[in-house]
Order: C-alpha cells, then sequence, then structure tokens
C-alpha cells in the first residue's frame, strides 16, 4: 500500500467522522480520512471494493480507488466530483436552496438516481442530500452522484447480506428511497419556509 503525506490546509470537507482532503499528488482524487475512533473507513472499504469486483457502472456513485496510508492514518481514495468546467460539483440541496433547478427537473434527476441503484444493486444508508452532489454534466445538464454512505451502517451480518442476498438488498433500497423522498419533501418544505422569512425580513 502506498505512503503519502497529507496537509490540513488540503481538507475540503469535515463531517460527522472524517475529513476529505484533495489527494496531493492528482488533483481529481480526494482521500477521506476518519477523525472518530470508527469502523467506517474499514466498513466502507469492503462494501466499495465489492462493487468494484461486479464491474458496475459508476456513473452516479464517486469512483472508489481503493486504501492509502498516511500521516493521518489509513485513507479512501475518490475521485473527485468535478463540472464539465473542472469546478468541484455543488451539493443537490445547494441546487434546491438556490433554486437553480426546476422541480420537475430535481425529480428527473432523482428518478435516474433509483433506477441506477436499483439496476446496480447498490445499497445507500445516508438520507443526507448534502451527501449528494448534483454533477453539472454540460451547460444545461446534470446527474446526481453520491459520494458518502454507500453500503452499511457499521459492521456486521447486514453488510454480509448486501454483498449476497440481492433480494435483502433490493428491498433496503427502496426502503431507503422512500426516506430519502420523505427527507427531499420535509427539505424542500424548510426551504421555503426560510424563504418566506427572509421576505418578511
Amino acid at each position: 500500500m502506498n505512503y503519502i503525506e497529507l496537509d490540513k490546509k488540503n481538507i475540503i470537507a469535515t463531517g460527522g467522522e472524517r475529513d476529505c482532503y484533495i489527494h496531493p499528488e492528482c488533483s481529481q482524487k480526494l482521500i477521506k480520512i476518519a477523525h472518530t475512533k470508527t469502523d467506517t473507513n474499514q466498513m466502507e472499504d469492503i462494501y466499495m471494493t465489492y462493487l468494484n469486483t461486479k464491474n458496475i457502472s459508476f456513473l452516479n456513485i464517486a469512483k472508489y480507488y481503493g486504501q492509502i496510508n498516511t500521516n493521518f492514518g489509513k485513507g479512501l481514495v475518490y475521485e473527485l466530483v468535478l463540472d464539465y468546467n473542472n469546478k468541484i460539483s455543488k451539493t443537490f440541496r445547494y441546487y434546491m436552496a438556490n433554486d437553480l433547478l426546476p422541480y420537475k427537473i430535481q425529480i428527473q434527476l432523482l428518478n435516474e438516481l433509483k433506477l441506477y441503484l436499483q439496476n446496480n444493486n447498490v445499497v445507500f444508508i445516508d438520507n443526507n442530500l448534502d451527501n449528494m452532489l448534483c454533477k453539472k454534466v454540460s451547460q444545461d445538464k446534470y446527474r446526481l452522484v453520491i459520494v458518502d454512505g454507500i453500503g452499511a451502517k457499521r459492521m456486521g451480518f447486514k453488510l454480509w447480506m448486501y454483498q449476497y442476498s440481492k433480494i435483502y438488498s433490493k428491498y433496503k433500497i427502496n426502503r431507503q428511497w422512500q426516506k430519502l423522498m420523505l427527507k427531499f419533501k420535509l427539505d424542500r418544505r424548510v426551504i421555503e419556509i426560510i424563504k418566506q422569512i427572509e421576505k418578511v425580513n
């Protein structure tokens, strides 16, 4: 396994458990480093490696390149999702909050993502819309890409089931999708309320 030195100044995103660094040797990749004592990286490596062996399309999830040793511990190397103009893609929620996409297009993109997950049997467990980037493929074309929350929440039997039981995986995908759509509708409502408050003020 290769080794690389990371610098805190290259952090581009921080979550509850991990930091994301721009890869110092490849600006089109990022490295996820855990900053808490969890098995998230280990679990994610197992599931993403499994997906790589299935030779699925990575059209709607970030491509995974494997593990790397760093001065902050083991990291996971992923593609950095970029727009057609090489700018880092914004989150889907950012597009929603700033009225950058008509509602009809938002639903279309969600339907395309759902079809991708079902066809490729990819399990996702985090309904946070900030984990979903809206990649600008061209001036007027977009695609949703999930960059976090793929696989299981923790090590254990469910992670094994997601890899070896298509029936259970499909059940989980459909159940999580229902939760995601509820979150989508709730976020839209919250955004509308905030806009109304801003108008009053």
